[in-house]
């Protein structure tokens, strides 16, 4: 050990004492990458033991279209300027888009943007319940506190009762995005439009209330200090212990290309492996640490996993198509092997375990039922015809019902 910071913070965490907002800034600082590695490796351990889970899933950006008009986004696009390059996916679409590679996966993973002709009840109710008549054995991880925040104003209802009709029709899950980083500051130079720090949290503690799981994330690597980093952390960590229930804390990592921030470049392998095992460290009520492949890459977050993380995340379907990140200049793919998972995860010593959305566990080849759902039988056949993902939102499909737009009206400011 050659910084004396951690061996007082070693010293906090052998008590059972919370590490606070020095602590988390010496971790953040420290240039004893391998002390650091091995307090969050221990912490690891002491949650999930030799395990490190992976999920079966779909993914799919349903939408491309948001007027939140964050600085770091390049993903999000203006119907009104760039129609070329929008996409609204109808329901049906989304559905079969989930089918495209067959049943056997355990969870559905939806982000779009604050569409005013798709965030809808009308739109989401409706398919929710279809994807859980079809598909019993799928949790659904969708939305963001962000785009619950604009749903909930647009229909002008309360936290908890757009929560209740969420769960009613088969939400097991919320995402972590949205969070960004919490300071005041940092929101108002940067996602000045999206929903507050002290709604994100409330969004998700009605959620846990609810029953409906959750996880956590924090982008880093733009305008944030160090101390901003550490004081996210803690503001998630004294939310967990007010109405449990975020399964995951996921660092996301900033990716320049395309957007307003790009000068900021990227995060270095260092930063991130800091980022991982400080989260471990400070999140000691939080069960587990993502390491999101898509983001840093394989080969990062394998070293993650010896740094603090116990998940990998999810296969991706094979013609999964994640556009967030790969709008920003990804490097990585977009589908993994879950071969490849378990064989990565083996090579650093643990033991692969495939999961669902809220960790109940699944032997790696395990397989749904037939539940003789008809239209996933028909969604399965070799013939079966399935809409292009992404088809621009002036193709004839790709309108929400009348009905629908009616109920929302006009953005709400």
């Amino acid at each position: 050990m050659t910084d004396p910071k951690l061996r007082d913070i070693e010293r906090k965490i052998d008590s059972g004492v919370s590490l606070d907002r020095a602590d988390g800034v010496a971790m953040l600082q420290t240039q004893d990458i391998h002390t650091l590695g091995r307090l969050a490796k221990a912490a690891k351990e002491r949650k999930s033991g030799r395990d490190v889970f992976y999920v079966l899933n779909r993914y799919i950006n349903s939408t491309n279209i948001c007027y939140a008009n964050c600085r770091f986004c390049s993903f999000a696009v203006d119907e009104s300027k760039e129609r070329d390059r929008a996409v609204r996916m109808p329901s049906d679409e989304v559905f079969a888009k989930a089918l495209e590679t067959g049943i056997n996966f355990n969870q559905i993973h939806i982000v779009g943007g604050h569409d005013p002709k798709q965030l809808t009840l009308d739109y989401w109710l409706p398919l929710m319940r279809r994807f859980k008549e079809a598909l019993p054995h799928v949790q659904l991880s969708l939305f963001t506190a962000a785009e619950i925040d604009y749903l909930a104003r647009r229909h002008r209802l309360s936290y908890d009762a757009i929560m209740g009709e969420l769960h009613g029709a088969g939400l097991d899950n919320i995402n972590g995005g949205g969070a960004e980083v919490f300071s005041p500051r940092f929101r108002a130079a940067v996602c000045p439009n999206k929903v507050d720090a002290a709604h994100w949290l409330e969004i998700h503690e009605v959620a846990h209330r609810r029953g409906v799981a959750s996880n956590a994330t924090m982008l880093y690597g733009t305008i944030e200090t160090l101390e901003e980093r550490v004081e996210h952390l803690i503001m998630l960590r004294e939310s967990q212990e007010r109405s449990p229930g975020f399964n995951a804390f996921i660092p996301l990592a900033f990716h320049p290309d395309g957007n307003e921030l790009s000068s900021h470049g990227w995060t270095s392998g260092l930063d991130d492996i800091r980022m991982f095992a400080t989260a471990r460290l400070m999140l000691d009520n939080v069960d587990h640490i993502k390491a999101y492949w898509m983001i840093q890459g394989l080969k990062v977050c394998q070293v993650a996993l010896a740094f603090g993380a116990d998940d990998m995340d999810g296969t991706h379907g094979s013609t999964d198509e994640e556009r967030i990140y790969h709008s920003a200049g990804t490097r990585s793919g977009q589908y993994v092997d879950d071969r490849e998972f378990r064989r990565l995860i083996e090579e650093v010593g643990y033991v692969p375990v495939r999961r669902n959305s809220t960790y109940d566990r699944f032997p790696h080849d395990w397989a749904p039922p037939n539940h003789g759902v008809p239209e996933v039988k028909q969604a399965l056949r070799p013939s079966a015809s399935t809409p292009p993902a992404g088809k621009a939102v002036g193709a004839p499909h790709d309108r929400v019902s009348a009905a629908a737009e009616d109920a929302v009206g006009a953005p709400s400011n």
